[in-house]
C-alpha cells in the first residue's frame, strides 16, 4: 500500500463562509434556523432530523443573503434534533428538549485570526457550559447566569422566513 506524503498541502481560500444559527421559542413550540453562505458566495444546506420522518429539507442561500425556516416541534413531541450539512464538510447539530430554555451558541469563523468565535446566549436557568479543544486542548468550563438573549453575534442580511 502506498504511504501518504509527509507534511501538509496548502489549500486555496474558499469564497464561502457558511453559518447556521438556531433558536428555540419554547412558548410558541418552534425552532428557527437561519442559513447563510457568507458575503461573497452562496451555499446549499441539507437538513435532516433524528426524530421526524418528513425529511430531508434543502436550502440554498444567495451570496450576501440569508434564508430562514421554522420547525413546529409538535411534530416531534416538543423535542428538536436537527443536523445541518453544508459545503466543504460544514456540519452543525441543533438539539433542544423543547419544554425549557437551554443555552444556545452561535459559531463564526474569524478570518483575521483563523479561530472560531463562539457567542453564548442563555435565556434559561443558570448553566455550566464546557468548551473542549478537540485537538489536544483541555476543557474550559464557564458558568453562565440567567440572562436575556443577547443581540445577534454579527451583522446579518435580512432573512426570508417559512414554516416547516
Amino acid at each position: 500500500m502506498p504511504r501518504q506524503e509527509p507534511g501538509a498541502k496548502p489549500t486555496r481560500p474558499l469564497k464561502y463562509a457558511p453559518y447556521v444559527d438556531g433558536a428555540a421559542d419554547v412558548t410558541a413550540g418552534t425552532y428557527r434556523l437561519a442559513f447563510s453562505g457568507g458575503p461573497t458566495a452562496g451555499a446549499q444546506f441539507y437538513v435532516t432530523s433524528a426524530n421526524r420522518t418528513d425529511v430531508p429539507w434543502t436550502y440554498t442561500a444567495e451570496a450576501g443573503k440569508s434564508i430562514a425556516d421554522t420547525w413546529n416541534t409538535k411534530y416531534s413531541k416538543g423535542v428538536t434534533d436537527l443536523t445541518v450539512h453544508g459545503p466543504n464538510g460544514f456540519l452543525r447539530r441543533f438539539r433542544s428538549p423543547g419544554k425549557t430554555a437551554v443555552p444556545e451558541v452561535a459559531a463564526r469563523h474569524n478570518a483575521g485570526t483563523g479561530t472560531l468565535d463562539l457567542t453564548f446566549t442563555n435565556a434559561g436557568t443558570t448553566a455550566t457550559v464546557t468548551v473542549t479543544d478537540a485537538y489536544g486542548g483541555s476543557p474550559r468550563p464557564s458558568r453562565s447566569p440567567r440572562a436575556p438573549p443577547s443581540p445577534t453575534p454579527s451583522p446579518r442580511p435580512p432573512a426570508t422566513a417559512g414554516t416547516t
